[in-house]
C-alpha cells in the first residue's frame, strides 16, 4: 500500500507512534478490496486505516486499551468502518483472515512491564517472546493461502522467531533496512497448512 497523506492520524502518549518499522509495513503489505486482514497491535491504526481505504474488512486489536480507543478514534476521523478490539493477541479474536499483520515488541525488555510506552517495544528477554507466541497462534486464524506480515529485528532474537516459524511456515524476507545500530527485517509467512486442515 502507499501512504495515503490525507489519512488524519491523531496521536496518543501511552501509545506506539509510528516509525519507519511501521511505514515498512505499509509500503510491503498488499491488500485487495474485500480481503479480510486483521492487524495486531494496531497502535494508532496507521495500517488498519490504509488496508480499509483500499476496501478490505479489517479488524484491529491491541492488547493497550489507549490504543483501542486511538485506532477507533482515528477510524471516526477518517469515516472509515473497521472492528477493533481489545485483545492479548488472539485471545478475543474469532475467525480467520486472508492477511495478518504485526509489528511486534522486538527489542529485549521486560514484556510483564505495566507500562503501556514500554510493552510497546520489550519482546521478552530475547526480544523474541512476543512474536514467537504471535506465531504459534496465527496459523490458527489465517485462511487458506493467507499471508502474515511481521518486521523483525536483528537486535530481537531473530533466529528465535525463524526458528519458531520453521514448522508451520514458508518464511519469505521481503525487505531490510539498516540502521545505525540495528537491522529491521521485514518478512512474509506463508502457513503451510491452515487450522482447517486438521
Amino acid at each position: 500500500m502507499e501512504f495515503d497523506p490525507a489519512i488524519d492520524i491523531e496521536r496518543h502518549p501511552e501509545v506506539y507512534e509510528p516509525g519507519e518499522d511501521s511505514y515498512l509495513m505499509l509500503k510491503l503489505v498488499e491488500v485487495a478490496g474485500g480481503e479480510r486482514l486483521l492487524e495486531m497491535g494496531s497502535g494508532t491504526g496507521v495500517i488498519s486505516l490504509h488496508a480499509a481505504k483500499a476496501g478490505a474488512v479489517v479488524t484491529a486489536a491491541d492488547i493497550n486499551p489507549h490504543a483501542v480507543e486511538c485506532t477507533r478514534g482515528n477510524a471516526a476521523r477518517n469515516g472509515l468502518g473497521m472492528e477493533v478490539v481489545l485483545s492479548d493477541l488472539f485471545e478475543n479474536i474469532e475467525g480467520t483472515f486472508d492477511t495478518i499483520v504485526f509489528n511486534p515488541p522486538y527489542l529485549a525488555g521486560d514484556s510483564s512491564t505495566t507500562s503501556w510506552a514500554e510493552k510497546a517495544w520489550a519482546g521478552g528477554e530475547e526480544g523474541s517472546e512476543v512474536a514467537t507466541r504471535f506465531l504459534g497462534e496465527a496459523w490458527k486464524h489465517i485462511a487458506p493461502n493467507g499471508k502474515v506480515y511481521m518486521i523483525l529485528s536483528s537486535l530481537g532474537g531473530l533466529r528465535n522467531v525463524l526458528r519458531a516459524a520453521k514448522d508451520r511456515y514458508t518464511a519469505e524476507m521481503l525487505e531490510e533496512e539498516h540502521m545505525f545500530f540495528e537491522s529491521m527485517l521485514a518478512y512474509r509467512f506463508v502457513a503451510r497448512y491452515s487450522a482447517s486442515d486438521k
